[in-house]
This record gives C-alpha cells, structure tokens and sequence, in this order.
C-alpha cells in the first residue's frame, strides 16, 4: 500500500476491475512518450517561431473509451491560448508543433466546465484502485497514437513514474524499476463531491472491509464524502468495519443528521461501542436525531464499561418461547433474519424472559417440525452463559472452554440480557485488525 499525501485533493479517480489480461504489454506497443516529458515544452508554429509553453492538455473523459487529447493549454508570459489538437503537426518530447503560422491559428476559448484539464485535475490525485482495494496516486500518464489520434492511455502509478515526473530517471540507472500501468478505459474522472454517487456504483464490488481501507487512506474530506456517497445501510457496514479513532473522526466531519441516518443502520453493539468514544453529551447528542426502536436498549448498553461482558454484547437475537414447534420458528426465522447481521441460534426464553437455553438453526434443519422447542434444550445446569459483570479475559475464557461462537449473557435474575458472539471478543482484542 502507497502512503498517500492529499497534494491537490480536486478530484478521485475509481478503477473498473475489468482490465485486459496482458493490458501493460499491449499498452507499451502503443505509448509514444508520457505526459511528463511534454509539459512545459516549447510549442512552435510552422514556421518555428515560438508561440509558448505547454501547461495543460484538455481531454473530454468518458468511462470506457481512451479519451483523445482536445486542446493544449499553452502559456505564453502572462497570456493564455487554448489550440484545438486539430491543429498539432507534432507531439513528442523532442518537438510541439502546429500545421500553420501562429497568426492564422483560430483559437477559441473551450466550454472549461466540459473537460477535464491532466495537469490540473489528474496529476497527483488519488486513485481508489478497485482491483487491488487501495488507493494510489497517479505519477504520470501515457499517451499514444490510436487512429491517427494521441489518447490518454493510461495511469503510471509506480514509482518509476514519479522519478520520471521529476526529472530524476537517472537514479533508476539499472532499469530495475518497473511501470506500473491502470488502464484508462476504467478510469473515471470525478469532481468535487455530487458526483461520487458514480464512484459508490463501481466500489460497490467491495468488501466492506476493503472499502474502510481504502476511506482510512484517503484524506478526511474525501473519505467522508466518498461516505456520504454510499446508501445508510453500505456506509453503515463500512464505518463499523473502520479503526474506531478514524469512526470518531468521520461521525464528527458528517454532522449529527447524517450521521444519524447511519448510524440507525448499525447493529446495537456497534451503535454502543460508537456512542462511547464519544463524551456522554456529545453521544446524546447524535442519540437524539435517532429514529431507533432500540434507543432505550442502546442507552442501557452504554452504561457498561467496554471491555466486559456486558459492553461486549448485543441485543440483536432473536428469542422464541419452549412451546412453539420447530416449523413455526422456521417460519419466523425466514421473516427476521433479514433484520440480523448473523442468525446462528436462536434463544428460548419463558414468559419471564428467563433463559432456558439456545437452539442452534443447524438443529431446526433436522429436526422433525412437529417437535416443540423445549425437547431440543440441554438442561440449564449444562449451560454456559455469562454475566454482564464479567471481564473480557472472563468472556475469552468462557468462550474457548467451550468453544462457543456466541454465548448468552444472564442477569443475576436469571434473565437474557443479551449475547457476546466470537466476532465481538476478535474486535476488541485486535481493533485495528
């Protein structure tokens, strides 16, 4: 992974994971030079009298296709002039010239809002790289002849680009530095932070995981609009998967009322290990804009310290009474599971709420469906459970002994309180995992 440096953050660049098989040989058989080694050269007329000096090339960027060059920006003391690419005779690193005399150039003053300018708003920007779920930055790009036409072709992403970029290419004098190219075609321009609805659609292919990854990377500005990008439920997976210092940080740059509307996606776990980063008038704050059935489930859950038994569970499960059969609670496994993160057991309960044991859904599979939950439960002496008093250590012990995935958390009264799952206890012991 690049360690990236916001230099110019106007614009982020997402990466298609369609490329060719073989794309870094076939573009080198079609690259003339690279746009590093024209910019700031001399342009000249047909005459060869000096007209000015390259400072940009205007390109209209269009996903899927290699975008052909449209016009120089060329600079000549404090003037400006836009030269259709209509009229290049040459492009090269040796040579820029027009077809006329620079008196007969008709040169007019482009639509700015319609292209995208390689120096200015490409040139050292982040790239989120779906393929490899990073984020890089774009050294240098490479230009070729595709139809009697020079394309952008492709994105120099390695660090033999930068050298080149600054003149340093001496330095790599054993050739052991290899180009490392993005092609083109997948690349797609966006500014500012409307439009990153369009680089959501192409991360969506992303792991959660990956995609917090790749957001811990970018600047906080882009980050959280790449955030904002998503719908409340994706970004709600994504910021539970994020180192919680980087959570605190997003959840403050995104304001309480957007904040909100994801944070209501996020399971009730992860909504208490959120509010407790924050001081308790800053956590009711955020608490306040929730829409939450759970609100008062959350508000009880925060009062525990993080690193028990009790801050550790959730209260997403799903509980069923011992007199239901086995194709009943199939039926309303079907209707709920949509709503959990993970549906492994289900806990059976009385009608005090005490808890009388789990059933697994492995064992609802097999089961026969006129059977009624109480004759799949072990006897409660076999149990083990948790008490929302107990020490992380406590949990990890408990947990192991039994090799247990999930285990009930039980009040003195003999209640169901809540439930730690094994993904819970991994968090907490390694949270930047």
């Amino acid at each position: 992974m690049y360690q990236i440096v916001d230099i110019l953050p106007s614009a982020l660049f997402t990466i298609a994971n369609d490329f060719v098989n073989g794309y870094n040989m076939v573009i080198h058989h079609f690259i003339m030079l690279y746009f590093s080694q024209i910019l700031n050269s001399r342009v000249e007329d047909s005459a060869d009298h000096y007209i000015g000096r390259l400072k940009d090339v205007l390109i209209r960027a269009e996903p899927g296709v290699y975008s052909p060059l449209m016009f120089l920006l060329v600079r000549r003391g404090r003037k400006e002039m836009f030269i259709p690419y209509s009229y290049v005779e040459n492009l090269s690193k040796r040579d820029i010239s027009v077809k006329t005399l620079f008196a007969k150039l008709e040169l007019t003053v482009p639509k700015l809002s319609d292209f995208t300018f390689l120096n200015r708003d490409v040139m050292d920007q982040q790239i989120v790289d779906v393929v490899g779920a990073r984020v890089v930055r774009v050294n240098d790009l490479s230009l070729g002849s595709l139809e009697n036409k020079m394309h952008v072709l492709g994105i120099d992403v390695s660090g033999k680009g930068l050298l080149r970029r600054l003149g340093l290419s001496w330095l790599d004098f054993g050739n052991w530095m290899k180009v490392n190219l993005i092609d083109w075609r997948g690349a797609q321009p966006v500014r500012g932070t409307l439009k990153l609805d369009k680089v959501a659609k192409n991360l969506n292919k992303l792991h959660p995981a990956d995609l917090a990854n790749i957001i811990e990377d970018l600047s906080v500005r882009h980050g959280s609009a790449l955030v904002r990008s998503l719908d409340s439920r994706e970004a709600a997976k994504v910021i539970e998967e994020m180192d919680p210092h980087l959570q605190k940080i997003l959840i403050n740059h995104l304001g309480p009322e957007k904040a909100a509307k994801i944070i209501e996606k996020m399971s009730i776990d992860e909504i208490v290990d959120l509010m407790q980063l924050f001081p308790n008038y800053e956590a009711q704050q955020y608490l306040a804009y929730l829409h939450h059935g759970n609100l008062s489930r959350i508000e009880n859950l925060i009062a525990y310290e993080g690193d028990t038994a009790g801050g550790l569970m959730t209260t997403d499960y799903m509980t069923a009474p011992p007199d239901w059969t086995v194709e009943k609670l199939i039926e309303e496994v079907k209707i709920i599971s949509p709503v959990l993160r993970s549906l492994l057991f289900v806990y059976i309960t009385d009608e005090d709420e005490k808890f009388m044991g789990p059933v697994s859904v492995r064992n609802l599979l097999v089961a026969d469906k006129n059977q009624t939950l109480d004759k799949l439960l072990k006897p409660v002496s076999q149990l083990a459970t948790l008490k929302p008093e107990d020490s992380l250590d406590e949990v990890v012990n408990t947990m192991t002994k039994y090799n247990l995935y999930s285990a009930a958390v039980v009040s003195a009264e003999g209640k169901l309180v809540g439930v730690v799952s094994i993904d819970d206890v991994m968090r907490c012991l390694a949270p930047k995992a």
